[in-house]
């Protein structure tokens, strides 16, 4: 009994992975900033601040993305930048401030 109601736990809670960032509107992890979470396999272009710069807060799942896009959907076509979103990537770390060339105002986690 307590087996089948642990899988059932785990299986509904499989992908309440998100990566998590402080969002700034200056570079260099300046002005005005906001907690965003974006769970994995979502596109978040609702309650977007236009973000310069980031600060990681946590990685998501492991093989996800994290892409930045800069005219509030999440599709190619536009200026954009992904990393690995699970700590694998040589930018995307923990506590650092990372610099975009352009304004994002859409968010974005995939599987890789």
């Amino acid at each position: 009994m307590h087996l089948g109601k642990t899988l059932a736990f785990f299986s509904l809670g499989s992908g309440a992975f998100a990566f998590k960032i402080q969002a700034f509107s200056g570079k260099d992890c300046s002005g005005s900033s906001k907690e965003v979470n974006v769970w994995d396999n979502t596109c978040r272009n609702t309650d977007v601040p236009s973000t310069r710069s980031f600060r990681v807060l946590a990685y998501g799942a492991h093989r996800q993305r994290a892409a930045f896009y800069d005219e509030g959907r999440c599709i190619g076509g536009q200026p954009w930048v992904d990393y690995w979103a699970d700590g694998g990537s040589d930018t995307f770390k923990k506590d650092r401030c990372i610099n975009l060339d352009f304004d994002a105002s859409a968010y974005g986690s995939r599987s890789a």
